[in-house]
């Protein structure tokens, strides 16, 4: 059986990829290297059952790749929440590539799309329980350019929901783990990690009462290989989508306070590094005070899943990997 992984030189992507080849798989990863952080020279693509090609999405010739690969796994996409403000344009783009591969995928078809958390929007102004796959995407009006990303991966579900292919979007809620997003990090967990590598005060946005729920990458990586081997056994036509991430909740100030035990236990530093809030500010304003909590009762239910790493678990590994890394340069 051979899978192909679009945007596979990410950090999801190549751990997915490493996952499946390791499985007895055949992989072609896809990717145009337009990230910063996206490469083909990392170990986790160096397997021999991986297979490496540059391009985009859009544009792509479905047909001949479709015939190669009975695995699609979308991650192709513009990551950050800056980089997306500031291109939306770019940021919609997104939707070429994914209606030509949800038109030319079939009936014999498995495709995993790579949705967000973000798809809920304002839903934690509006409720006050966990995130559920059914509930309404609550968003701000079109001169709020933080919801265009969200927007996208909306229409992304509906396409992929609405192929022929037997499908699932999973939506990511705030992965972390060794070297994600570097050397430019890009979100929250990666922004702390960065700043302490750079003994800075870690910045927070807004008063850091927001809560996140964390999810070490194993974890989310072994939810999508679950999602694959889930697939394989439905019939034609069937569609679904489930939340992926971890069972802790806490407030983006007391994850700026984990990462610094964490470094701190590793000894990454030697001494508490300050937390400035109000101090994390994007190119153009919005409302930051919104909650991610996951309801993972459907990805329990249909696959088993059940995240395993506990966050402190997870944050020391992450830092100590950096302290290795800085020890070896």
């Amino acid at each position: 059986m051979t899978a192909l992984i679009t945007g596979g030189a990410g950090y999801l992507g190549r751990h997915v990829a490493l996952a499946l080849a390791r499985s007895g798989q055949r992989v072609t990863v896809l990717d145009d290297l337009s990230c910063a952080n996206s490469s083909f020279g990392v170990p986790e693509l160096s397997h021999p059952g991986i297979c490496c090609v540059r391009g985009s999405t859009n544009g792509a010739d479905w047909p001949s790749l479709l015939a190669d690969h009975r695995i699609v796994v979308h991650f192709a996409s513009v990551v950050g929440v800056e980089e997306t403000i500031g291109n939306p344009m770019g940021t919609i783009r997104n939707l070429e590539g994914t209606t030509a591969l949800a038109a030319a995928l079939t009936a014999d078809h498995i495709a995993v799309f790579g949705s967000s958390a973000d798809v809920y929007g304002l839903h934690s102004h509006v409720h006050d329980r966990p995130m559920h796959e059914d509930d309404l995407q609550v968003y701000e009006h079109a001169g709020v350019p933080r919801w265009v990303y969200s927007r996208v991966k909306g229409l992304e579900e509906i396409l992929l929901s609405d192929s022929a292919a037997r499908t699932m979007c999973l939506r990511f809620f705030n992965c972390f783990g060794p070297n994600m997003d570097f050397p430019n990090p890009k979100r929250v967990v990666p922004q702390f990690v960065g700043q302490v590598l750079a003994g800075k005060p870690l910045q927070v946005s807004g008063d850091g009462r927001q809560t996140r729920t964390l999810c070490y990458f194993q974890d989310l990586v072994d939810g999508i290989v679950g999602a694959v081997r889930f697939l394989e056994g439905r019939e034609a036509g069937y569609s679904a989508t489930v939340n992926l991430g971890g069972k802790e909740t806490m407030s983006v100030l007391e994850i700026a306070r984990r990462v610094i035990d964490a470094a701190l236990d590793v000894g990454l530093i030697d001494a508490p590094l300050p937390i400035e809030t109000h101090a994390a500010l994007y190119s153009r304003g919005f409302d930051d005070t919104w909650n991610r909590v996951p309801d993972l009762t459907r990805a329990r239910e249909l696959f088993g899943y059940e995240p395993k790493v506990p966050v402190h678990d997870g944050l020391r590994r992450t830092l100590a990997y950096h302290m290795s890394e800085v020890l070896q340069g």
